[in-house]
């Protein structure tokens, strides 16, 4: 009992074994899906903007992009 205890308290949350595995893999699939919908917005945002300039990507329409953007 005492090397529970003990492993719980110094063994990260994420390498226990008595943790339920469902949780960090739910909460972390949740994360992963809100940040990969975020990134297609954004990149979709970008294809627009550049589309709205032309369609073509030159050293100037990068500088916008990154000022824009970032």
């Amino acid at each position: 009992m005492l090397a529970v205890i003990t492993h719980s308290l110094i063994t990260p949350a994420e390498e226990r074994s008595d943790m339920e595995p469902g949780i960090l893999t739910l909460v972390s699939r949740i994360v992963h899906a809100v940040h990969a919908a975020n990134q297609r917005r954004q990149e979709q945002r970008i294809g627009e903007f550049v589309e709205t300039r032309g369609g073509r990507i030159t050293d100037d329409l990068e500088r916008q992009i990154g000022q824009y953007f970032c």
